[in-house]
């Protein structure tokens, strides 16, 4: 499968008052790995979203095992990878790591969800095209 890595650093307005990251920062930073996977991949979301005449890619899953804190000035590192790939949905998971350890673990399992047809229609998963399937799996390589 896909992995990816990025790197962000902690911010004062991420932490609480003690400097440790507070906890919905990391599913903010998972988003982040998400994203900057699929832009890696050539299929940035500002580009592929109209493209496929999706609204995006939300999330229906999720969840986060904390193991160590992150402090204010920390540069982090996000790996993610994709888990699985379905018909409809795909699984990301991520590790966030500081200073050598890892700080936390989380999934998400995220929908191909169509752009309605007319405002006010009900938002509904469709297949995810062949060709974006087929890079998230990792068996298709880009040309250089």
């Amino acid at each position: 499968m896909i992995e990816h890595a990025t790197t962000v650093q902690v911010r004062w307005g991420d932490v609480d008052p003690a400097g440790i990251v507070f906890y919905p920062r990391f599913f903010e930073w998972y988003d982040l790995g998400c994203e900057a996977l699929f832009a890696a991949l050539g299929l940035p979301w500002p580009e592929a979203f109209p493209r496929y005449g999706i609204v995006g890619v939300p999330i229906v899953e999720s969840g986060s095992r904390f193991v160590n804190p992150a402090r204010y000035g920390d540069v982090l590192t996000i790996r993610s990878r994709v888990a699985w790939v379905r018909a409809k949905t795909f699984r990301m998971e991520h590790e966030i790591s500081a200073r050598g350890a890892l700080c936390a673990s989380g999934f998400e399992v995220r929908a191909w969800v169509a752009r309605p047809a007319a405002p006010g229609d009900r938002l509904h998963a469709v297949p995810i095209p062949e060709d974006v399937a087929t890079r998230l799996r990792g068996a298709e390589r880009r040309p250089p």
